[in-house]
Formats: structure tokens, sequence, C-alpha cells
């Protein structure tokens, strides 16, 4: 993971050097990638991402296959929730969460006041930000739960890591 913004070049070649070396010796699913201008031209400013899976219950499923994609921008950390795999998880209104996640070494973390917006983003930002990036040091399997309560209905997901 990534907790710094890249602009030099000397600082993206050192970054991609260990991303080699760690995808050589462990399971890292994180990539690098580059955000683009109006003209869709590649910029300067790279982003960290992955895609890891789960599942969501509702008052209409039970254990239905959800998609999550991290964005690591270095100031915060996006979870892109997609219900069904191809669905953002919209609601009528924004709300703060409790993130709880199960580390390797099975400690269980707790993050309170995650945002979760209106569009479907578990936004980590600031202190809840910080709190993330210090459990997600260790290699092996993580598994993250939470739950969205909504006006007309409450949702559970859970995500499954493994890098």
């Amino acid at each position: 993971m990534r907790y710094f913004n890249l602009k030099n070049t000397t600082m993206k070649k050192v970054l991609l050097l260990l991303t080699v070396i760690t995808s050589l010796t462990t399971q890292a699913q994180w990539e690098l990638g580059y955000y683009v201008d109006e003209f869709g031209d590649k910029t300067e400013e790279t982003y960290m991402y992955m895609r890891a899976s789960g599942t969501f219950s509702n008052s209409a499923t039970q254990n239905s296959k959800c998609v999550y994609d991290f964005v690591d921008s270095g100031e915060s950390l996006e979870v892109h929730v997609k219900e069904y795999g191809n669905r953002m998880a919209t609601d009528t209104k924004a709300t703060f969460e409790t993130v709880k996640i199960k580390t390797p070494s099975g400690e269980v973390k707790l993050i309170k006041g995650v945002f979760f917006s209106k569009s479907g983003i578990l936004l980590f930002h600031k202190d809840t930000y910080a709190q993330i990036k210090s459990i997600l040091m260790e290699e092996g399997r993580y598994v993250m739960v939470f739950n969205r309560s909504g006006k007309y209905s409450n949702s559970s997901y859970k995500i499954v890591i493994e890098y």
C-alpha cells in the first residue's frame, strides 16, 4: 500500500522496483495507476488500486456477490462497493459506519466514523485513513465487515483481502 503522493520520477522508479520485488515474494494485489487529465492523457500523479471480492446481504438478498475496488491516493482510501459485482451500492443518504477488520494474526480492529457516500463509496480520510493504513501492514488474509443503516433497509458487507 502506498501512503504518499508520487510526483517525482525517481520516487516512481523506486516504487516500481519495490512493487516488482514484492510481487515476486508475496500475493500482493496492489497495482499502480495514473490519473489522467481532461484530454484522457496520463499525468505524473499516481495512485494504488486493487480489487477484492466478497458478499453483501440485505432484505432482498443473502450473501450475494459484491466487488470492492480499493483506490489509495496517498491521502485517502476509497472502497467502491459494487453490489452484484457491477452496481454501486447507492442509497438516499450518506452515513457514518463502523468497520471491523480481522487481521491475519486474528485480532479484530474497529474503525469508527467511516464515511459511506450516497453513491456507494466507503471513504477512509484523515483519522480513519491513518487507522486503516496502520492495520493493513502484515501479509496474509484480512476480513473486513461493515453495515449500512439506510432509511428503508439495512445492508451488511463482507470483504476478503489477501496479500
